[in-house]
């Protein structure tokens, strides 16, 4: 029998390291007006920011159908995985988490744990990759959820957003609608709190918003020597550069890696933004 196989959608960000890691992605769907893409398969990062700058109304995303993920489900228990750690997006954000626990039930609730990781973009896919290579090193299921549920509250996740524009056209604002037409040039930092996203602080410029994101992000790992980072951006790869340099110059984390994050995230974030998850 094959080992325990881990599956996680679309906004964990992962992309190739998914692949390489045996992680199976379920897209969510991203839609234009009437026209609908799978995240990650249909679309290029590339092309949907161009079309979020150039649209004049917020794109759509919508959680994957149950029956996706039960497609998935069963092909994976089908090629013989001993059982499936599910793990997905906070549910306070999407409905992702619901539509894998209906498929998980439809399919096979015994040998299916479904996770509501309260977390999004890389956080989640931090969690994803303990627990492949977990599965990698012959835990059973039982075992790589409970340490999947354990490293969900570690997780860290802050970004620097240089416009709230786009969090307010995507209905995403939450906690930070104070923040909305101050006068004053205020850049926020957010965060996820119980997988909100709510404001951490607020910064004069981006520059020293970045600043501020780095110091903090290092002063909470700093001599950990176990600490795993992941640097996301939103179309800012030079950006994501000079932060993971920072970073690893400063920590020398356990693991590090950057991303570009797709639409469902990216709808909300919009171009330019860049963030940080990071477990301790």
């Amino acid at each position: 029998m094959s080992p325990v196989a881990v599956v996680t959608d679309s906004t964990a960000d992962l992309g190739d390291l998914a692949t390489s890691a045996h992680i199976a992605v379920v897209p969510l769907t991203i839609s234009f007006g009437n026209e609908h893409f799978r995240d990650g398969i249909d679309l290029s990062r590339e092309e949907f920011y161009k079309r979020l700058a150039s649209s004049t109304h917020p794109p759509a995303t919508a959680q994957p159908a149950p029956s996706a993920l039960a497609a998935v489900y069963t092909r994976l228990l089908g090629a013989g995985a001993s059982g499936i750690v599910s793990l997905h997006l906070s549910s306070a954000l999407s409905g992702t988490y619901n539509s894998a626990a209906t498929a998980a039930r439809e399919v096979d609730a015994d040998r299916i744990v479904v996770i509501d990781t309260h977390s999004a973009s890389l956080g989640l896919g931090l969690i994803a990759l303990q627990a492949a290579e977990d599965a990698r090193l012959g835990m059973d299921v039982a075992t790589i959820a409970r340490r999947a549920r354990d490293e969900s509250p570690k997780v860290q996740l802050l970004a620097v957003i240089p416009t709230l524009t786009y969090l307010a056209r995507g209905g995403r604002i939450g906690a930070l609608a104070g923040l909305l037409g101050n006068v004053l040039r205020i850049v926020p930092i957010v965060t996820l709190k119980d997988g909100e996203v709510a404001e951490y602080a607020k910064v004069r410029t981006f520059t020293r918003a970045v600043d501020q994101m780095v110091d903090i992000t290092t002063s909470r790992i700093q001599g950990r020597g176990r600490a795993r980072v992941a640097v996301l951006h939103s179309v800012a790869p030079e950006l994501a550069d000079s932060v993971a340099r920072r970073i690893e110059a400063a920590v020398a984390p356990a693991l590090l890696i950057s991303a570009c994050v797709g639409p469902t995230v990216g709808t909300h974030a919009g171009p330019g933004a860049v963030g940080v998850a990071f477990i301790p």
